[in-house]
């Protein structure tokens, strides 16, 4: 069984978020081209070199959301001036 390097998303009834992975299944006694299927991706399954696009796109959106400014909602409190001193 071999990865053809699809995937797809599908949300569980929890809310979780699961990752669907298209192998190729060999048919019985050898007839034939396989038969795609999904299911669900195990961990060992992202070592495949077929994966490895999900993997680059992984790093490029972290790399730009570490790049981003972060913006807070807490007003940035201002040091206080000096007063003149009378005299």
């Amino acid at each position: 069984m071999s990865l053809t390097g699809r995937f797809w998303f599908r949300k569980s009834w929890t809310g979780r978020l699961i990752l669907l992975v298209e192998e190729e299944r060999p048919r019985w006694f050898g007839r034939g081209a396989g038969k795609p299927r999904w299911r669900n991706a195990k961990l060992m399954d992202f070592a495949e070199p077929e994966l490895r696009p999900l993997m680059t796109m992984e790093k490029h959106h972290r790399a730009g959301a570490a790049s981003a400014q972060v913006r807070t909602l807490r007003p940035v409190p201002s040091t206080p001036e000096p007063k003149a001193a009378n005299g």
